[in-house]
């Protein structure tokens, strides 16, 4: 057994990301953002794809025809969503960077960053510095859609998954503990990937912080946008004491 351990989160596990997604229905979330377009009636053509990890989402706005950039802190992310760019010719363009150093120098209609990725950004004033940097890329009648874990969901330990079957083309056990002092749930992460005739271990650590709804409202208002919508995921609701998943619709 060939074991190895990453300083990185997502630079290990990015050759593999797309096995772990297998089940995610992007085309359902893709349909989701277009229904809350519709719903604020604000029409795009220009999208950024905020945190794109390996580029799905990214890959699949284009091929439905919008002109879509990608960006990810993870270099290891980018470079698989540049290899399927390349494959689809898709003509997205990646590009590595974090979401609080946002510099692109163009704007979008819409910027959207799903799947909990601004979760990932731990420190208060870096995530507020993310709204101000996604606002400076927006058009005037721009749209930013994100999506977040909740507290519940951290507290009921939704991180907590196993899939330790031998047929799986990757294996894997994680394990999450939550401080609700600082508002940061870690997750220990174990993989286990056959290759060939030998099998490879390694390991990642995630941290995702929990943000209240009050706060996130705060850091958008303060960031300049004059209207912001909650709503429980994948529906046109408000969030409830369960909801696990808050989607924001910060319009400029």
């Amino acid at each position: 057994m060939n074991n190895s351990s990453a300083s990185e989160p997502f630079s290990a596990v990015a050759p593999y990301y797309d096995l772990l997604m297998q089940s995610i229905p992007y085309l359902w979330w893709m349909h989701y953002i277009e229904t809350l377009l519709d719903y604020f009636d604000r029409p795009a053509q220009k999208v950024l794809d905020l945190c794109c990890g390996t580029g799905n989402l990214s890959e699949l706005l284009a091929m439905s025809g919008y002109e879509v950039v990608g960006v990810d802190h993870s270099a290891a992310m980018i470079e698989q969503a540049r290899r399927k760019a390349q494959e689809n010719r898709s003509g997205v363009r990646y590009y590595v960077q974090d979401a609080s150093e946002l510099e692109l120098g163009e704007t979008f209609d819409l910027i959207v960053s799903l799947f909990d990725s601004l979760n990932n950004i731990t420190e208060p004033a870096r995530f507020a510095e993310a709204m101000r940097r996604v606002y400076q890329h927006l058009t005037p009648e721009g749209t930013f859609i994100f999506d977040l874990n909740t507290e519940y969901a951290f507290v009921r330990k939704f991180f907590d998954q196993t899939q330790l079957d031998a047929n799986a083309p990757i294996r894997y056990r994680w394990r999450s503990h939550y401080d609700k002092q600082t508002r940061i749930c870690t997750v220990n992460m174990e993989f286990w990937v056959r290759e060939g005739d030998t099998e490879r271990s390694f390991t990642e650590v995630h941290t995702q912080r929990a943000y209240a709804e009050q706060e996130v409202r705060a850091m958008l208002y303060a960031a300049g946008f004059p209207e912001v919508h909650l709503f429980d995921a994948y529906t046109l609701h408000p969030p409830e004491r369960r909801s696990d998943r808050v989607f924001y619709v910060a319009l400029r």
